[in-house]
C-alpha cells in the first residue's frame, strides 16, 4: 500500500515602510489558516500573530508583542503561548562596533506559576570568529565558537554543562554549514 502525504501551503505577503502582513493557508487534512503582522518605525514596533484551524474554527495559537530599539539596545515584551506566556528580552551592546553585548530573557509561564531566565554574552573577536556564553535558570552553563571558513560557510564548537548536576558529562557538539 503507498500513502501519499502531501502539504501544500499558500503564502501571501505585503511589505511597507512600516508595515507588513503575512497571510498563509495549509490545505492538507487538518487545513490551518494563519495571520501575522508589523506595524512601526525603526525605534518601535507592535506586531500579531495567529492560527486558526479551518474545519473547527479553533484558534490554534496566537501572540502579540512590542519591541523598542535604539542604536545600543533593545527591549521586547511578547504575549505568547495562546495568553499563558509573558516574555521579556532586553539586549544591550557595549560598543558602537557591535563587538560586544549582553542580554537577559525571562520567560513567566502563567498556568505552571513558573519564571525561567536565561543571561548570556556575546564577542565577536573579528569578521570571521565569535563566542557566545550563555547561563540560565535550570543551572546549565553553554558556550558556543564559530568560525568562518569561507564565505558564507561556518564551523561551530558548542558545550554545555549541568551546574547542578557536576557529576553528568558536559555535552559537546561539531557543526559544519556549507552554503555554496
Amino acid at each position: 500500500m503507498l500513502m501519499l502525504n502531501v502539504n501544500i501551503r499558500l503564502k501571501l505577503q505585503y511589505f511597507d515602510q512600516h508595515a507588513t502582513l503575512t497571510s498563509t493557508m495549509a490545505l492538507n487534512e487538518a487545513p490551518t489558516v494563519g495571520v501575522s503582522t508589523t506595524i512601526g518605525t525603526p525605534t518601535i514596533a507592535i506586531g500579531a500573530k495567529a492560527a486558526n484551524e479551518i474545519f473547527t474554527s479553533k484558534l490554534i495559537s496566537f501572540a502579540v508583542g512590542i519591541n523598542f530599539n535604539r542604536p545600543d539596545s533593545t527591549a521586547s515584551l511578547v504575549l505568547g503561548g495562546n495568553g499563558d506566556t509573558i516574555r521579556a528580552l532586553y539586549r544591550y551592546r557595549f560598543d558602537v562596533l557591535k563587538k560586544t553585548a549582553a542580554a537577559v530573557e525571562i520567560t513567566r509561564r502563567l498556568s505552571a506559576n513558573e519564571t525561567d531566565f536565561v543571561v548570556g554574552g556575546c564577542y565577536v573577536f573579528s569578521d570571521q570568529t565569535m563566542v557566545n556564553v550563555k547561563f540560565d535558570s535550570c543551572g546549565k552553563l553553554g558556550a558556543i565558537l564559530q568560525r568562518k571558513i569561507i564565505p558564507r560557510s561556518l564551523v561551530s564548537l558548542s558545550s554545555e554543562l549541568d551546574m547542578k548536576a557536576l557529576h553528568k558529562t558536559p555535552k559537546f557538539g561539531l557543526s559544519l554549514v556549507l552554503k555554496p
